[in-house]
């Protein structure tokens, strides 16, 4: 897979059901903050699958400041949705 189509799905590999969803400001911030850290920890999972998520969790200190910040900032968006 290209690294350009990688880029371009890397919010639906980090989140399982926004794939389908409409942009969102969170969804760009994990897009941008974080395409580097999935190819650096978690590229050996598929897009869009809890494997990622998990991946993400068991790497969470090993990634970039950015990207760690933006997971938080969208499971905190997730938790004020419900």
């Amino acid at each position: 897979m290209s690294k350009l189509r990688l880029a371009l799905l890397l919010p639906a590999m980090l989140v399982p059901g926004i794939a389908s969803a409409e942009p969102t400001p969170i969804r760009e911030l994990l897009k941008l903050s974080c395409t580097g850290d999935y190819l650096e920890h978690c590229s050996m999972h598929p897009p869009g699958g809890p494997e990622v998520e998990a991946c993400f969790r068991q790497n969470l200190r090993k990634l970039s400041p950015d990207c760690a910040r933006a997971i938080r900032t969208y499971q905190r968006e997730k938790k004020s949705n419900r």
